[in-house]
């Protein structure tokens, strides 16, 4: 438990807007002039828009505020790790098909069934009840959702006092569920191997 199995399959640095939306539409193996084409391409901008907002469960408006698509200069770090962890765990079909969806939900994950699923997955009952009694493990959840999210863990630890964390934002449960499925795709790719 204490070697965070996740780390090893989870990438540390954030992908740019720019490069994961040419990941996306499946032009980032294009020569830079057919990369260009497409990107001033009539369209090309609200399908980025739409993608980045139903990725994240966030607003078009919010999204366009985050400055000059396709680049997001403003696009806030937590935004950019989710998108990260969405290219490990989705293939550029689904994510196309993302953007052309009406009724897509991003996926959420709570603290609670984030670190179930991480750190106490595979353990009996009365290891599980060792493990959380433990006066490590409280430091050790922290340590795994403050690494996933790439947060201070004073800040998660202002989110609520139990494993439930209340008060953590939803966009961070978005990004714990694309952490999971990212995990989760890297550890079969690693099994099948």
């Amino acid at each position: 438990m204490h070697n965070y199995e996740i780390f090893q399959h989870l990438s540390t640095e954030s992908i740019e807007p720019r490069e994961f939306l040419r990941y996306c539409f499946g032009i980032d193996k294009f020569t830079s002039e057919a990369i260009l084409e497409e990107e001033i391409r009539f369209g090309y901008s609200t399908r980025c828009i739409n993608l980045i907002s139903k990725l994240l469960g966030m607003q078009k408006k919010t999204v366009r505020e985050w400055g000059d698509n396709p680049n997001f200069e403003g696009m806030p770090q937590h935004a950019r790790k989710t998108c990260s962890y969405a290219q490990i765990a989705l293939s550029p079909k689904v994510l196309t098909g993302i953007a052309s969806r009406r009724d897509y939900t991003a996926p959420r994950l709570s603290a609670m069934q984030f670190v179930e699923e991480t750190l106490l997955n595979g353990l009996s009952p009365s290891e599980r009840l060792k493990e959380v009694s433990s006066t490590k493990f409280r430091g050790q959840y922290l340590t795994l959702l403050s690494e996933t999210l790439k947060i201070s863990k004073r800040t998660i630890y202002l989110w609520g006092t139990d494993i439930e964390l209340p008060k953590m934002p939803k966009y961070h449960q978005h990004t714990l569920a694309y952490a999971f499925a990212a995990y989760r795709k890297k550890q079969q790719q690693s099994i099948a191997a």
